[in-house]
């Protein structure tokens, strides 16, 4: 898939509230302590047949245009944090952290909307990826829950519980040996579910890259994208080169994305970082 980039001039655009964070330190997402609390879920497996099915989550291929730390994309909204935007370092990033909301109506007419966290994709060959989808279809919404480690088909989630309004926490971290674990937890019903790791090996990951994003899901091309209203990631945390922090650490550099039409028009724009640098919003703005 060849999907071209164009510089995104800074425009207005909604703020999140301010949130606090995390200072930055060598200590491990707090996650593990927040699971004692919760409760596994077992969940059911099952591959996406993507010509079949709703698609699937690409990464971004293809030389970056920018003007600053900001870009845009075909199918991509959100924020990537690296060691240096134009010559990222492999073998740097070991963790990334987000919690979003299931929107409530994204009916008003046939689209597609997934919400991730990921590891690589940014200007790598592969992502390590776990989220959920929301898309709407025959007027219904449908939610459901997904990972995909690209170029591999993604497979859903199934019997793992998603409402409208609830909090959702994913997180992706490398576990030395080519071994990825991905985490989802719906922290509305306090339960968790852990991707076996039979099903997360990617050998050859670049691991350059953490991601925070809301996409258009593709099939044969780039799909609809659902009309989610505004969305919020928060808390969100990346660990590069040992060091735990929010998006805005002076540790990295980080790119915020537009996600844009072919003819160049706003499909849904981040906005800039909390304060605290470890949230945004994402406005829909167009299919």
């Amino acid at each position: 898939m060849n999907i071209r980039f164009f510089v995104l001039f800074l425009i207005p655009i909604l703020s999140t509230t301010s949130l606090s964070s995390a200072p930055e330190s060598n200590a491990r997402i707090t996650k593990y302590e927040i699971l004692k609390k919760y409760k596994e879920v077992t969940c059911t497996l099952k591959p996406r047949n993507r010509r079949a099915e709703h698609g699937t989550h690409p990464h971004i291929p293809g030389s970056l245009k920018r003007k600053s730390n900001q870009a845009s994309s075909t199918n991509w909204a959100g924020y990537a944090a690296l060691t240096n935007i134009n010559h990222p370092a492999n073998n740097t990033v070991t963790a990334v952290e987000g919690t979003w909301t299931v929107p409530t109506d994204v009916c008003t007419q046939k689209g597609y909307a997934a919400f991730w966290v990921g590891i690589d994709g940014y200007n790598s060959p592969t992502v390590e990826q776990i989220g959920t989808e929301h898309d709407c279809m025959n007027g219904k919404q449908t939610n459901y829950a997904w990972f995909e480690m690209y170029p591999r088909a993604s497979f859903t989630i199934n019997n793992f519980p998603l409402n409208p309004g609830d909090q959702i926490t994913g997180t992706v971290e490398y576990q030395g040996n080519n071994v990825f674990q991905l985490t989802l937890r719906n922290d509305t019903q306090r339960i968790y579910t852990v991707i076996p790791s039979r099903y997360t090996i990617m050998v050859g990951a670049k691991r350059q890259s953490a991601e925070w994003i809301i996409e258009a899901p593709f099939l044969n091309n780039i799909l609809p994208l659902a009309n989610f209203g505004t969305a919020f990631m928060s808390e969100c945390t990346a660990t590069i080169n040992g060091i735990n922090a929010p998006i805005n650490s002076n540790s990295w550099q980080n790119i915020n994305l537009e996600m844009i039409t072919n003819n160049n028009a706003p499909k849904a724009i981040s906005s800039p970082l909390s304060v605290g640098g470890n949230s945004f919003s994402v406005v829909w703005r167009h299919q």
